[in-house]
């Protein structure tokens, strides 16, 4: 396999990972027996072979960053407390993701650099089904996002998709402006927490149905009642800014035909201005709603692939060295993303597995990228029943999961709450 340069996605990404940010999102799956090492070392030289374009590391050029096969061997890490930290890419030797395992736990770490949650989550059912099949298990039948393994790579699966499904000269969106943050210090170095509550997945879809909402809009409602809540809590000369706005990202799979496990994702920005005084949850709810179905169609996502590869295919940013590229890409990345926005919630959706898998897997967990200029985001998915919402957060201050947490307790879901950096119970 030669060295390809980065999806469009992707080539932001090197330039804004760094320290605590460092672009790597979470899928594990705690399983029904501790995780043997010897057998799991031998599922990940059968997916090494299968999945070729994630066996890369990060080089670059005075031009540009490009993807290069990795000589060594894929081997799980042990799993420490706080996930998706200590990661340099660029260094020799550091794949864009990493496999780690503990007990009857087994996570997949992924850098934004190679993949996105679609693409992370087909590795580790994959993974995970032939590392049952290595212990015995039969019955898992063909599955669409579990790879035949003595098949060859299917070329789409590492296309750059935004590349092919580009149309030049379409109208960019609309930016408004920038956001209310959450405040307060950062946890020490290494740190991150994340906090999951797991609810009634039925219960909540039928809060939602009753509202004319689907799970994502409901969700993200519940995020801005507990940023508000926030809002009005700070001291006026310390707010600076009246909007609170959420990210959204969208699967562009669902609007452009494409197999490929890397990046292809956009996103919607929703939110309203406090300036007017704090909504109550039915109007703010209907509110994100209509702005969330107006940008989450493609149109709008064709104007923004538009303007995000123009601007890669522009001849003059193309002609400009690495370092200057990387500058721009810290500003463009804080201008047109992390300032216009107080926080981000993604949906990986419905988690389906094959009978015989799903019957090992006793809970499946998704964790966004940490990110110090948001402080904490969400993430959330369904598995066997339940609706799993994560949020991951390098804050001191709970306030935010205290404030979530509470709010679903008061539509009567009873979450069930685990954190990673709280001890166990006795």
């Amino acid at each position: 396999m030669k060295a390809w340069r980065l999806d469009n996605a992707a080539a932001i990404m090197p330039a804004v990972t760094r320290g605590r940010n460092s672009s790597l999102f979470r899928i594990s799956m705690d399983f029904d027996e501790p995780i043997d090492a010897g057998r799991l070392g031998q599922a990940l030289d059968r997916l090494a072979a299968r999945f070729p374009y994630f066996m890369v590391e990060l080089r670059r050029d005075f031009f540009r960053y490009r993807l290069v096969p990795s000589p060594s061997r894929l081997v799980a890490e042990d799993d420490p407390p706080s996930p998706s930290q200590g990661f340099h890419p660029g260094h020799e030797g550091t794949r864009l993701f990493r496999i780690r395992a503990k007990g009857n736990r087994l996570a997949g770490e992924f850098s934004h650099i190679v993949a996105d949650g679609r693409g992370g989550l087909r590795f580790m059912k994959t993974l995970a089904a032939e590392y049952l099949r290595l212990g015995g298990m039969t019955g898992c039948e063909r599955h669409p996002d579990i790879y035949d393994l003595d098949a060859l790579p299917d070329p789409g699966e590492f296309e750059d998709a935004y590349l092919r499904h580009y149309r030049p000269g379409l109208p960019p969106p609309r930016m408004e402006g920038k956001a209310f943050r959450l405040g307060g210090g950062l946890l020490p170095e290494g740190e991150y927490r994340v906090s999951v509550a797991r609810l009634p997945l039925a219960k909540v879809q039928a809060e939602a149905k009753a509202r004319g909402a689907s799970l994502t809009e409901f969700m993200a409602a519940v995020h801005f009642e507990a940023l508000q809540a926030i809002w009005l809590e700070t001291p006026v000369e310390a707010r600076r800014r009246s909007r609170i706005a959420l990210e959204i990202p969208v699967d562009l799979r669902r609007h452009y035909e494409s197999a490929t496990n890397r990046n292809f994702a956009l996103f919607a920005i929703v939110g309203a201005d406090m300036a007017g005084g704090p909504l109550d949850f039915d109007d703010l709810l209907q509110t994100l709603r209509s702005q969330f179905r107006s940008e989450n169609v493609e149109s709008k996502l064709a104007g923004q692939l538009s303007r995000n590869v123009g601007a890669m295919l522009n001849p003059i940013v193309r002609a400009l060295p690495l370092r200057l590229k990387d500058i721009g890409a810290r500003v463009l990345f804080s201008a047109m993303g992390e300032n216009l926005v107080s926080g981000v919630i993604t949906n990986l959706g419905p988690i389906d597995l094959p009978e015989a898998l799903a019957s090992r897997i006793l809970r499946l967990d998704l964790t966004q990228p940490p990110s110090s200029a948001t402080g904490a985001n969400l993430a959330m998915h369904s598995y066997s029943g339940e609706l799993y919402l994560s949020v991951g957060s390098l804050l001191r201050s709970r306030r935010l999961e205290e404030a979530l947490f509470a709010r679903l307790a008061e539509f009567g879901f009873a979450p069930r709450v685990d954190c990673n950096l709280d001890p166990d119970p006795e």
